[in-house]
């Protein structure tokens, strides 16, 4: 069963058990190229939002973890729109206090968007909506977090 999703212009679902689960799976598939294309341009939009840059490991610095995870999504007829590559850190390698001091995540309640449609339809205002592609990168971190290269990405350096 996949995840369904309709946007203003499309329709397209997101089918999980069609997906690679490692780089090797998708070096490969028949859609390397595809895969290829999506990887870097998740790593060319962590690059140019500012989230990383290379430098040499710290000494006494374990840098944490990350792998990709691959989506295909699909339209309503089950042809493949977009193909997503997502590079996630391995969070279960972090420490508390030591690699983060809190967490949380900014959701917004279903009530919440109930609440705000009928008071824009109360007083007839005017809603916009938008999709903002790669949101989550617009946080700041007060810690520096240290992270190995991206497998297939890696230069050598440490």
């Amino acid at each position: 069963m996949g995840i369904a999703c309709v946007d203003k212009e499309e329709a397209y679902v997101v089918v999980p058990d069609d997906d690679c689960h490692s780089l090797c799976q998708a070096k490969g598939s028949e859609d390397w190229e595809e895969w290829e294309q999506a990887m870097h341009t998740e790593l060319d939009q962590l690059y140019h939002m500012g989230t990383w840059k290379l430098i040499e490991k710290p000494p006494g610095v374990v840098p944490i973890a990350n792998k990709w995870v691959y989506a295909k999504k699909q339209d309503k007829e089950g042809i493949v729109m977009i193909y997503k590559a997502r590079l996630v850190t391995k969070g279960c390698a972090q420490q508390p206090r030591h690699d983060y001091l809190e967490t949380h995540s900014l959701v917004v309640r279903m009530e919440s968007i109930r609440a705000i449609l009928a008071i824009a339809a109360m007083r007839k205002l005017y809603i916009h909506q938008m999709d903002m592609k790669g949101a989550y990168l617009n946080g700041t971190l007060k810690e520096c977090v240290y992270m190995r290269q991206p497998e297939g990405f890696d230069n050598g350096t440490g």
